[in-house]
């Protein structure tokens, strides 16, 4: 109940900003007649309403999953680990341990890696250690990068499997099962024929990702 109201809390907040922006830069052009004031504004309201869909997105999931979910802004991503990892507020404090699921409302973003009492890193799917069991159908495999690309192996060259094929984790490893990852773009076999890959096309726009749901 207390994490609930804090939720709303954190969307108050964020249509508040909204609403007083245009007096914050006021007080910027106070301050410094040479800005452009029109086109701060602008691109000030448009960063603070995106950031605050994007959170009524993720409340509103949150609030319908039947998980127990932990919800976090994205606290910082390193540029030259832009693909493998992102930080989060949240932390041990709040329940958060390593190995846990990472989603948002459209998918699997990544699993918890390591932890700190108010803070936590997210190995992203994307990242170059990833190794997530998945399953494709009645399919079982492995997602992980492969140059650059996301790819799930270790499946039977016979597998049923096609473009536009649902992928979700497996339930087998760590990660709870049924968590949506995205969809099979391209198949191939290996050089010996007795292997197939599919490559995927994650289900979450990792390049733009502001809050995350931890599941516990």
């Amino acid at each position: 109940m207390i994490r609930k109201y804090k939720d709303y809390i954190i969307l108050l907040a964020s249509f508040l900003l909204i609403i007083f922006s245009t007096n914050i830069n006021r007080f910027l052009y106070a301050l410094n007649n040479d800005l452009d004031i029109d086109n701060i504004t602008n691109d000030y309201c448009v960063s603070l309403e995106s950031d605050y869909n994007a959170l009524l997105e993720i409340n509103d999931f949150k609030n319908d999953s039947e998980l127990n979910l932990i919800m976090s802004k994205v606290y910082l991503r390193d540029i030259y680990s832009f693909s493998d990892s992102l930080t989060i507020y949240k932390g041990s404090n709040s329940g958060i341990e390593e190995g846990m699921a990472v989603i948002n409302n459209l998918g699997l973003v990544g699993v918890i890696k390591k932890t700190d009492k108010e803070a936590c890193v997210v190995e992203l799917i994307t990242s170059k250690n990833s190794n997530i069991s998945v399953k494709i159908n009645d399919n079982y495999g492995i997602l992980k990068v492969v140059q650059g690309e996301l790819v799930v192996s270790d499946l039977q060259a016979s597998s049923n499997i096609s473009v536009g094929d649902k992928v979700y984790t497996s339930g087998l490893g760590n990660l709870p099962g049924d968590i949506y990852v995205g969809e099979v773009s391209a198949t191939n076999l290996n050089n010996t024929e007795i292997e197939m890959f599919a490559y995927v096309n994650p289900a979450v726009e990792l390049k733009n990702i502001n809050y995350v749901l931890v599941v516990e």
